[in-house]
């Protein structure tokens, strides 16, 4: 009788503990941001691909040489944190982007990473959302995405955003309710893009400067908006 009631006890502290949840589960908020990026430096092939942390006016990122950069954003449902990882459509084509994603992706668990990031359709313009075990992937492309949810005029900026978050419970789901609800979605990761004064300033910058200078943008220019 004892030996079931000692098994019963070390169950309930576990399950209190947290020692039965996913122990690759890093984005839960108990590890620090420079903790996670290493394990993700692990993940991640090439020194073009490994993340180096460059502080900004607004806040802390991770870049790489290569294009990306990854940031740390409040989790929807106040969950942890989840990640925002931006990069130039013409400076990392589908498959480096990819293999980026993957890399992330495994570091943070058990899944199809390849088959996830074949679902984001990295090739086109276009947003699309997968799921990753305990994560929900979306990407927006700031390319074709419109000004307003109700106008015709698109952004014409040649980034695309990936966010990564814990796919939430039902006791979160209930403490939020509908607004955080709405936030989650794909069509409310496009909203919040479409609010961000980073966004429409570089929109601006790119579509009507730029093409008086009939110029290009340079990486550090693309680089300002997704800070």
């Amino acid at each position: 009788m004892k030996k079931y009631l000692f098994l019963a006890l070390v169950l309930v502290v576990m399950s209190i503990s947290g020692c039965g949840a996913d122990k690759k589960d890093i984005l839960a908020g108990f590890e620090k941001p420079d903790t996670i990026i290493a394990t993700f430096n692990k993940n991640l092939e090439g020194d073009n691909h490994q993340l180096q942390k460059i502080p900004t006016e607004y806040q802390t990122v991770w870049r790489m040489t290569s294009g990306a950069q990854l940031s740390f954003i409040d989790n929807t449902y106040n969950q942890g944190v989840s990640l925002l990882l931006c990069y130039a459509d013409e400076n990392m084509d589908a498959n480096e982007i990819g293999t980026v994603l993957q890399g992330i992706l495994k570091s943070l668990g058990d899944g199809n990473a390849a088959q996830t990031a074949e679902q984001l359709k990295l090739s086109e313009p276009v947003s699309a959302e997968a799921e990753y075990g305990n994560f929900v992937v979306q990407k927006v492309s700031a390319k074709n995405l419109t000004i307003d949810k109700d106008s015709t005029k698109t952004f014409k900026l040649p980034v695309s955003y990936i966010r990564i978050e814990r796919k939430p419970d039902k006791k979160a789901m209930e403490n939020q309710g509908a607004m955080s609800g709405d936030t989650a979605t794909l069509a409310g990761l496009e909203e919040l893009i479409r609010h961000d004064n980073q966004l429409q300033d570089a929109s601006y910058y790119y579509r009507h400067d730029l093409k008086q200078e009939d110029e290009e943008p340079s990486l550090e220019k693309m680089i300002h908006f997704v800070n």
